[in-house]
């Protein structure tokens, strides 16, 4: 007997041991600087330049479709929409830095469509060059008018029933959509926000310490969990009212949702197109059991949203437990984000 209360009990230290490391840092293989600059090199300059490589791509299939309308041409067009979407989305869970600060964040992805003054801007006889389109309040430009203009109220939209005018509010639109892309993908760079994020605690204008630097990346990834399960899903559920359904002419956003939480995946584990030191090396050093417990919350939230399995101006009706079960999972990550890996990083880092 005593033996075995004797080996259990050393079972139970060493999976303390595994869970929770101790301050020994002799096999530590990284540090606090490389998960920053991994995170900008990896993450928000990789994700913000393939996000101004894809509006760039569907400036020009808006622009041959303008020049050739063909049925097959605008599916082009619809599916380059989509394509940067993805990129877009997969930024959203590092709303930080020249997004925020420069307002572009809201100039890309305002909505829903103010239908009336977009009725009122085709109608008018301006000029749609750059100066006018930035003039223009937020709901007008951005992805969403120009998922309207590609696809139509009712998803049915065919070449025919595009007007010149149209055409050249959609080129004006996706010009503006390139430009800013162009604008993030520049504010990243070395000598740019990329000096100001890596430098945390080392003469930063704006992270006097790392954990600081830390901090903000935990934030916004809580902070999309957020947004899409108290704003994006609960709004047009608890109202009941499609209209106000994020992407609804294309079909798109539970797509959209999706990619928010592959945000929250990509920023964690400092990857998009190539994956470097990250908070998971962090966490995992520190901490083997919120490490699981962050990838087994993000795959929920995964699954269950894919678990809606019909158009979501269509779920908020038909699929409402599959809705609601969606909500849940996301802010159990949210849960995990705001308390767990908070503490950590407090703990952890100066």
């Amino acid at each position: 007997m005593f033996k075995l209360k004797t080996t259990l009990a050393l079972f139970i230290l060493s999976i303390a041991f595994v869970s929770c490391k101790k301050d020994d840092s002799s096999d530590k293989d990284f540090t606090n600087k490389e998960i920053l600059t991994d995170f900008s090199v990896n993450v928000a300059q990789g994700t913000y330049n393939d996000l101004n490589a894809k509006a760039n791509l569907l400036y020009n299939g808006i622009d041959a479709l303008a020049l050739n309308p063909t049925s097959t041409q605008l599916e082009q067009c619809r599916q380059l929409w989509k394509d940067s979407r993805k990129a877009w989305e997969q930024s959203e869970g590092f709303l930080f830095g020249p997004v925020s600060t420069e307002n572009i964040d809201p100039r890309i992805d305002t909505w829903p469509v103010d239908y009336n003054s977009l009725d009122s801007v085709l109608n008018s006889s301006a000029v749609f060059d750059d100066a006018y389109i930035n003039s223009l309040d937020d709901a007008l430009k951005g992805f969403h008018p120009i998922e309207y203009l590609l696809w139509g109220t009712n998803g049915t939209k065919t070449t025919a029933e595009f007007t010149t005018r149209q055409f050249e509010y959609l080129k004006a639109l996706a010009s503006n959509l390139r430009n800013l892309t162009q604008e993030l993908s520049v504010a990243w760079e070395p000598g740019a926000y990329h000096n100001v994020f890596t430098e945390a605690g080392n003469g930063s204008v704006e992270y006097s310490t790392e954990q600081a630097a830390f901090l903000e990346m935990v934030s916004a990834m809580a902070a999309i969990c957020e947004e899409v399960a108290d704003g994006k899903i609960n709004d047009p559920f608890t109202a009941q009212d499609a209209s106000l359904e994020e992407s609804p002419f294309s079909g798109n956003s539970i797509t959209d949702f999706t990619n928010n939480i592959i945000s929250v995946e990509n920023v964690y584990m400092g990857k998009y197109i190539n994956q470097g030191k990250s908070l998971e090396t962090f966490v995992k050093y520190y901490n083997l059991s919120l490490d699981a417990d962050i990838k087994l919350k993000i795959n929920n939230a995964k699954s269950a949203l894919q678990a809606i399995t019909v158009p979501f101006g269509q779920a908020i009706f038909t699929q409402q437990t599959q809705v609601t079960n969606a909500q849940q999972a996301i802010n159990d990550l949210r849960s995990v984000l705001e308390n767990d890996l908070t503490q950590l990083v407090q703990q952890r880092i100066q």
